[in-house]
């Protein structure tokens, strides 16, 4: 069952969000194989439903609730997605194969 509760704003760091919370429960499956039937059971990750926007910073909903479920709270510009990579080492430049052939 869920109930309402109350977490910290992932923007403002504030208790003021109204969510509900969908505790973690086991769930169990049933598979079906020439030898008979057998259950599977596996554990189900906490779930929060934002209810409200927080007043303090003025976030929507939908932003809480996408932070929540990504974990993002920041985007990044694309400047910022490009030193990312650079820094990590990959490139950012994707080069066919026509192309490198072509080149001298």
């Amino acid at each position: 069952m869920p109930h309402e509760t109350v977490i910290e704003c992932p923007f403002c760091k504030r208790n003021v969000v109204k969510t509900l919370k969908f505790e973690s429960f086991l769930q169990a499956e049933r598979t079906h194989i020439s030898a008979g039937t057998k259950y599977v059971y596996h554990r189900t990750s906490e779930k929060y439903e934002v209810l409200d926007k927080c007043p303090n910073c003025g976030k929507t909903k939908e932003e809480i609730q996408k932070a929540l479920d990504t974990g993002i709270t920041k985007e990044l510009s694309h400047e910022g997605r490009l030193k990312r990579l650079k820094e990590s080492g990959l490139p950012t430049k994707i080069v066919s194969k026509r192309e490198m052939k072509k080149r001298p």
